[in-house]
């Protein structure tokens, strides 16, 4: 008896920027392929947003970082987007020159690096201990650069990243990219998958609205979803993979975000503000950092991670942007309220399609991003930017990830893969 194809060559579960990537790559190959994804968007943690302020609002990722490298900064050119480098604009308002500033910061790499050379893999707390208020802020940079608290970060992976941090923006959103280069792809929106089995003929893939039967299936889902087992697989994930999750978890990166009437901000364009931190609560110092008048619209963003960005998600979004507010009066005083439109907060650490924004290595983790990445059960593919090792926690990383598992496809499939 003549066995019944499957309905795809291959399903994409999630259409973040990994999962656009490997449903392009396999529309290109002229595979039949359909990208599942939960939400009632594409992008997943790239989104820009242009309702709330009136002007470009990127709710997840905005840096585009290691631009020698970023896949989107060519792909935006392409689409037409604006694109321009950073200016190092940097405000410590710390009392203290620049160069003191730039002083703790070396300090704090310094005895990073020192610890990672001598093959320590601790907590970063363990190996620099703040002496003042100063201190608390140079640590902090580190702590957004991670998207947790210092415990949680692996001092080996953060100092061993080895690109250099050049970065650009995009005016309409680095979200917007992200989507409008993924517009035209077969996604279903809507419809998350709850189990993934493996069978003789291939994959079962479980969705909201049925059973959809394919050759090769690419989980695209953060680290987080797995983690909390919001998908079922048969047979399940086992072994060194569930290890890895341990290790390998995902992070809260949020922005209580605020418009500002034009000329109200005394900043240029993009300018990072940094202030002392004195407040502590556990190893972290409870506050964040300034990205102000973004792309010259006047829209702030108060970039803040770890347990004080969920403390102020449960707070709900007036707390947070109250909080930010109050900060950014503290730098530039009371008239800069004056200039103040409206404000909203994200809440990544409470989304159920992410469960985070961003993953992280724990101390000891070091090297088992490659161990997410291997095929399960000889058909089930993983991408995202948890698996990548170069551009790690990258959107850039991510799409690089889509286009390896779609390439791992590909061949399995019997297909000439191409370079990522």
């Amino acid at each position: 008896m003549a066995q019944t194809p499957p309905d795809y060559d291959a399903i994409v579960v999630g259409a973040g920027a990994a999962g656009l990537a490997a449903t392009q790559r396999l529309c290109d190959a002229g595979r039949r392929v359909i990208c599942l994804e939960a939400a009632d968007r594409i992008g997943g943690r790239s989104y820009t947003d242009t309702s709330i302020f009136g002007v470009p609002f990127d709710l997840g990722g905005h840096w585009l970082h290691y631009a020698d490298v970023n896949a989107f900064i060519p792909i935006g050119q392409a689409l037409g987007f604006d694109l321009y480098e950073a200016e190092d604009q940097l405000h410590f308002d710390c009392g203290l020159p620049e160069s003191e500033m730039f002083a703790r910061l070396a300090a704090v790499d310094i005895a990073l690096a020192r610890h990672v050379d001598a093959g320590d893999d601790i907590p970063m707390t363990h190996a620099f201990a703040p002496q003042d208020a100063v201190d608390n802020t140079a640590l902090l940079l580190k702590a957004l650069s991670a998207g947790r608290d210092l415990d949680e970060i692996s001092m080996a992976e953060w100092v061993t990243a080895g690109l250099e941090e050049n970065n650009w923006f995009c005016r309409q959103g680095f979200g917007a990219i992200v989507c409008r280069n993924g517009a035209d792809l077969p996604v279903r929106l809507n419809t998350p998958v709850s189990a993934i089995t493996r069978t003789p003929q291939g994959v079962n893939v479980t969705t909201a609205h049925g059973t959809l039967r394919a050759a090769r299936v690419i989980v695209t889902v953060s680290v987080g979803v797995l983690a909390a087992e919001a998908i079922r697989f048969d047979p399940p994930l086992a072994g060194a993979r569930l290890t890895a999750l341990d290790y390998i978890t995902m992070g809260t990166y949020n922005h209580a975000a605020m418009l500002f009437q034009e000329g109200a901000l005394p900043v240029g364009m993009d300018a990072w503000v940094s202030y002392p931190l004195s407040e502590i609560s556990g190893t972290m110092a409870r506050g964040g950092g300034f990205l102000c008048n973004i792309s010259g619209t006047g829209l702030t963003s108060f970039e803040h991670v770890g347990a004080f960005a969920r403390e102020l998600e449960a707070a709900g979004a007036d707390v947070a942007v109250d909080f930010a507010l109050s900060r950014l009066v503290d730098v530039f005083g009371t008239d800069i309220r004056k200039g103040f439109i409206k404000g909203h907060a994200t809440r990544w650490g409470a989304n159920a399609h992410t469960r985070g924004a961003y993953s992280g290595t724990s101390p000891g983790g070091v090297g088992m991003r490659s161990t997410l990445r291997e095929v399960h059960e000889g058909a089930v593919h993983f991408a995202g930017e948890a698996m990548n090792e170069g551009e790690t926690v990258t959107i850039s990383g991510a799409h690089r990830e889509g286009l390896r598992a779609a390439n791992e496809v590909l061949s399995a499939l019997g297909h000439r893969s191409q370079s990522a």
